[in-house]
């Protein structure tokens, strides 16, 4: 896939990047132990088709190219560098947000920081409650086995080959630690999709119906044969939602 690969210097860390095609800025946040290529491979497909987006897929600290880094010690820490991340790579621009599991975490923690500069937000199987314990999830349900071949291709490619970097002894020491809430105080007002899957065994689908009464402009949509990774599983209608979303987009007036 065409784009060019580029270091940004956040204090002592670099975090290493990619940026595909010109226009508005969609910020891409990946899950927890993923690094950039677990969305790149599912979103540059739905992108190819459209124009006037530049795509920014990074990976966190502690994933991919980007080391761990010893002065992150809890996820609002690792949120502040996502935000100076932000403002030196297209400062005062504003932007849409893309967040995957841990990303959508991240991505309501930038909401509250930098809402003004929002103009839409896709959350793919978020993580809403950190404590695993908490999470409502339906025990009874099995997780979603697929057999066919493309779909394990996909997912070596797409997971388990985005795994392979991530500095795991740093991401356990602050897994789950977190200062802050993601969940906002006031309604963000802009075209937002929220999609779940109902087999999702990890953050499940009840806790993301919870939050919808901060996002007054909100498609909520739980898929039935949806796993955590529903992106891959179910790719026709995960791309069809995700044009439905930008489409929303484009069409307010802020545009």
């Amino acid at each position: 896939m065409e784009g060019f690969f580029i270091k940004c210097k956040i204090d002592k860390l670099k975090i290493d990047y990619i940026i595909k095609g010109k226009g508005k800025p969609v910020l891409m946040l990946n899950g927890y132990y993923t690094d950039k290529r677990c969305l790149m491979e599912s979103m540059e497909p739905i992108f190819k088709d459209l124009t006037g987006y530049k795509r920014i897929y990074f990976d966190h600290p502690g994933v991919g190219m980007t080391k761990g880094y010893e002065n992150i010690k809890n996820w609002e820490e690792m949120l502040n560098v996502i935000i100076k991340f932000i403002q030196k790579v297209i400062p005062n621009e504003r932007f849409l947000l893309v967040g995957r599991s841990f990303g959508g975490y991240m991505a309501q923690g930038i909401l509250k920081k930098r809402r003004g500069l929002v103009d839409g937000l896709l959350l793919l199987c978020p993580l809403i409650e950190l404590d695993r314990n908490k999470r409502d999830i339906d025990k009874d349900i099995k997780e979603i086995n697929n057999t066919k071949k493309e779909t394990d291709i996909r997912i070596k490619k797409e997971i388990i080959k985005s795994i392979e970097n991530t500095d795991k002894d740093f991401m356990e020491k602050i897994r789950n630690k977190s200062t802050f809430d993601s969940r906002l105080n006031e309604k963000f007002k802009k075209p937002v999709t929220i999609l779940t899957g109902r087999q999702d065994q990890v953050v499940g689908y009840r806790d993301a119906y919870n939050i919808l009464d901060n996002y007054p402009r909100a498609s909520y949509i739980v898929l039935d044969r949806g796993n955590h990774i529903l992106h891959i599983f179910k790719t026709h209608i995960f791309n069809a939602l995700v044009k439905e979303w930008i489409n929303r987009v484009e069409n307010e007036s802020y545009i």
